[in-house]
């Protein structure tokens, strides 16, 4: 059994101490409000977030909208980088459905036998996926993603009984359930603002 790493962790888990749990907490709250708000004012432009990918995502999202509730500029970066990265990650996804859609059959769906509730069928799922995937000579998606969409979209079969006809149909808004901030106010190396620790061994 091998045991040695050969990689090494870019983050650690850090507890914050005990008094400052509390003001985290809410700013965490308070975040996750922006950016569920923002989320769901962007939505309908979601294609834009397809194209675009030399510019942090925070910029692209302060070009269409300010923050909903403003908490000062730094906090509204991260939340806004948060968002332009949800919203970017669900374009490809989108972009993959596009590819699906056409061969969304229920030859993809296991009927339900005596012996076995309905299913996906996952030999024919891994069949179509491949002869898609040759037949595109440019696209970069990758088999798990489109595999992970096509079962996203019998999921939506076995709750409706058909497939969707658009990504929009088959993907609600997504919605954080936890805050969640990134490093995007901070400023750097030089002139950043995040705090550092250090862990003295000989102490």
């Amino acid at each position: 059994m091998r045991t040695s790493r050969t990689h090494q962790p870019l983050t650690y888990d850090v507890r914050l101490p005990d008094e400052a749990q509390a003001d985290a907490l809410r700013l965490l709250d308070a975040s996750k409000v922006v950016v569920n708000t923002a989320l769901t004012m962007l939505w309908p432009s979601l294609d834009e977030f397809g194209s675009e990918r030399a510019s942090p995502a925070w910029k692209q999202v302060g070009k269409s909208i300010a923050s909903p509730l403003p908490h000062g500029d730094r906090q509204w970066r991260c939340e806004s980088e948060v968002v332009g990265r949800v919203l970017r990650q669900q374009a490809e996804r989108k972009k993959a459905f596009e590819l699906v859609l056409p061969i969304l059959s229920e030859g993809l769906i296991r009927p339900k036998t005596e012996k076995r509730p309905v299913g996906k069928n996952r030999p024919a799922i891994k069949e179509a996926i491949t002869t898609l995937q040759k037949s595109l000579d440019e696209d970069e998606t990758s088999f798990v993603t489109f595999q992970n969409v096509v079962e996203q979209a019998c999921n939506y079969f076995f709750q409706h009984d058909r497939f969707p006809s658009s990504y929009e149909e088959l993907q609600p808004v997504p919605r954080l359930q936890v805050g969640m901030l990134t490093y995007a106010g901070d400023d750097g190396r030089e002139k950043g603002q995040a705090y550092r620790l250090a862990l003295d061994l000989d102490a």
